[in-house]
């Protein structure tokens, strides 16, 4: 079977087992004492995240949802002193299940939280058991410097998100306009698929699959699901449109063009890599969380890997013809609004823990730019005026030497450079 038969099955079978649903194996947290007479009862808060400039008060509700018979007082505290609680005690009962309660920022945080520190029912018995999960009852809160800078965090992030939304068109517009692919490096291309075919699994199991939510909760106590609807969305859109710029790859003019032997290793590398991580997931070698992180890495790898061939092809071309430079630029603008949202977080909370505590974000991030910026210099200086929709049938690239035709609409005639031949 041939490499790309092996990556079009390798997709679908990542999209068609990204919509199953995993069964539940999770055991469920230990509760309080006595709480399994309770089973189901649940303290709600709303909201359950707030955020506060310092000086700020904002209220917070509680509310029972289950059946009371006594009236029982609940105490509240928090995990750090930068927010005061006013009250921190309120009292629920059969007739009032509901109570509330102020949150003041008094120092900046990017995390802390409003805890549920103890109950005491009220009928003289001395108990003190709460009527519900006292861990589920808590509320993130962060205290900043500005609701403007957070304004404008929201708003690079829909920037980026756009930007590397749309990023992928002008390549195929430009594929569309020229009916060629030519300048368009496969190997590029498909290192993309594998690399959006991981992260599209791994965004759908994270975000749709709650025994993978449970898992990723156990370990990472408190923590949001790292994973948004824009994150599925775009993953999702940007797999789409990686597999129609690999289908006019066989209907448009394309030259004597292949996927090089190294991309062939590579890739099988990859892919051989995120099956064995399915398999031994399936036999319960490890569990599901591990699985798409495994796929993460994959992607990390991908990031790491698929500039390099593209950047080599416009250097034995001496053009960039074929290339779409709009692609190019989105994905620097995307790319620098990510990288000064982090900014832009990090100052208002004054926690720049996630530039030295999560460095493999910030230097994905990181190497697209450079590449980005490399791009950019190779089209408008080092290449500025090989404009001409320049035609080449086989170009080395990464390992191999072959046979370069190049025409140019231009003229009339047509030059031949012969070298030994070989795969693209």
């Amino acid at each position: 079977m041939s490499y790309p038969k092996l990556i079009i099955i390798f997709i679908f079978f990542g999209l068609s087992f990204a919509q199953r649903s995993v069964n539940d194996f999770i055991e469920p947290p230990a509760f309080d004492a006595a709480y399994d007479i309770f089973q189901g009862d649940k303290l709600q808060t709303t909201p359950d995240s707030i955020s506060l400039v310092k000086g700020e008060t904002k209220q917070i509700t509680y509310t029972f949802s289950g059946n009371l018979t006594k009236a029982i007082k609940v105490y509240f505290n928090t995990t750090a002193n930068n927010i005061r609680l006013n009250p921190n005690v309120f009292t629920i009962s059969p007739n009032l299940k509901e109570g509330s309660l102020n949150a003041t920022g008094l120092d900046v945080t990017s995390r802390t939280f409003i805890d549920v520190y103890k109950c005491e029912i009220l009928d003289g018995s001395g108990n003190d058991t709460c009527p519900f999960n006292k861990t589920e009852s808590f509320v993130r809160v962060k205290v900043i410097h500005s609701h403007a800078i957070e304004i404008l965090v929201s708003v690079t992030g829909w920037i980026y998100f756009v930007a590397w939304s749309i990023s992928f068109y002008p390549q195929i517009y430009l594929n569309w306009k020229r009916g060629s692919v030519e300048g368009l490096n496969f190997d590029f291309l498909v290192l993309n698929i594998i690399g959006f075919a991981c992260y599209t699994v791994y965004n759908w199991l994270m975000f749709f699959d709650h025994s993978v939510q449970d898992l990723y909760i156990q370990k990472h106590e408190r923590a949001l699901i790292p994973v948004l609807t824009n994150d599925v969305v775009f993953a999702t859109h940007a797999l789409l449109a990686c597999i129609i710029t690999g289908v006019q790859c066989f209907f448009y003019e394309r030259g004597q063009q292949k996927i090089s032997y190294t991309c062939m290793g590579w890739g099988s590398i990859l892919i051989a890599f995120s099956a064995i991580s399915f398999a031994i997931t399936i036999f319960s070698v490890i569990d599901w969380l591990q699985f798409i992180n495994n796929l993460s890495y994959v992607k990390m790898a991908v990031t790491l890997s698929k500039y390099f061939p593209q950047v080599i092809l416009n250097i034995r071309r001496k053009s960039t013809v074929g290339w779409s430079i709009g692609n190019v630029v989105l994905d620097f603008t995307g790319g620098s609004m990510d990288i000064t949202q982090m900014i832009l977080q990090a100052s208002n909370t004054d926690d720049w823990s996630g530039f030295y505590g999560n460095p493999v974000k910030f230097g994905l991030g990181l190497v697209s730019m450079i590449f980005d910026i490399v791009f950019l210099i190779q089209h408008y200086c080092i290449y500025r005026n090989s404009d001409s929709d320049v035609s080449y049938d086989v170009v080395q690239t990464t390992d191999n030497s072959s046979t370069r035709t190049l025409t140019n609409p231009a003229e009339t005639s047509t030059s031949t450079i012969e070298s030994p031949t070989g795969h693209y």
